[in-house]
């Protein structure tokens, strides 16, 4: 049986459920805060293959050109190789811009692209960085520098935002296989099945227990303090203090309705949403994004 949310995402295994149930706290290592009014859920970049593709394309780039010099000045100067030597250096220069470009995102853009679950007004803040929308595209220009530390902020009903489990199979050399599940929030057009997009949350396990907790927290209880409707208050650990941006802002406010979305996503009441959204002018293109 398909999903009920179309396009399906890639590799699906299954639709998951909203739960008020009892909170699995055990599974709660992927929460950054959690506290009455909102939930804070870290999703960390990886920056390993970015430094290692960076220096192995600089690598070749630096060899190709030693050898195309060494040809040109070392033997009889013949046409087909110099355009080929041309060709493969432009070629090779567009790879290692945007490979410095996607370098220099995994070291100096924000850290943690959060995503905030707010229990008092239903509403999901899902943190991008902006530079992500230049990482697919073949012509990269000089502004793109400027975005990296820069977020923009999407922002989607409760009851419209879902999720699924994808599943694969990987193999050990030495024989054995392992199966990975991730965790996606689905956007929903309101009151559809429709998906605006697939959100990556992170590694769960085949039960899904992550989710669970995130539908409680949003579900059950909401007009109780959090230890009050089976959970227990989260706050950001000392050793990532630095990654998150209310203990150490990371958040570059391009706009005033950017400013007023990080205040609005901890918004304690659906009044102190209302006055936010008033004073930060907070509507039409920007807020709510469908």
């Amino acid at each position: 049986m398909p999903s009920r949310y179309q396009p399906q995402l890639s590799g699906w295994s299954k639709d998951l459920s909203k739960t008020s149930g009892g909170g699995i706290i055990s599974e709660a290592n992927y929460i950054a805060c959690a506290n009455d009014n909102y939930l804070e859920i870290y999703r960390y970049r990886k920056i390993g293959a970015a430094s290692a593709t960076f220096f192995l394309i600089l690598y070749f780039n630096l060899a190709f050109f030693m050898l195309f010099f060494h040809f040109w000045l070392g033997v009889e100067f013949i046409w087909w190789i110099t355009f080929i030597s041309f060709f493969m250096i432009i070629v090779l220069s567009i790879i290692c811009y945007h490979t410095l470009f996607n370098f220099l995102f995994a070291y100096f853009a924000p850290f943690s692209n959060p995503i905030r679950f707010n229990r008092k007004t239903g509403k999901v803040y899902l943190y991008e960085a902006v530079a992500i929308k230049w990482m697919t595209t073949f012509w990269l220009p000089f502004s793109a520098f400027k975005d990296l530390k820069k977020y923009q902020i999407k922002v989607y009903e409760w009851a419209d935002f879902h999720a699924v489990l994808q599943s694969s199979t990987g193999a050990f050399a030495s024989g054995g296989t392992i199966e990975l599940h991730m965790l996606f929030g689905v956007a929903c057009k309101p009151n559809s099945h429709e998906t605006i997009e697939y959100v990556y949350i992170g590694e769960t396990n085949q039960f899904a227990y992550a989710w669970d907790w995130i539908s409680h927290f949003m579900e059950y209880g909401t007009d109780r303090p959090l230890n009050k409707a089976g959970l227990k208050y989260i706050d950001y650990s000392r050793d990532d203090v630095k990654s998150f941006m209310d203990v150490e802002p990371r958040i570059k406010v391009t706009s005033k309705q950017v400013e007023g979305l990080d205040k609005a996503s901890k918004a304690g009441s659906k009044e102190d949403l209302a006055q936010i959204e008033q004073e930060y002018q907070l509507n039409g293109t920007v807020y709510p994004v469908y």
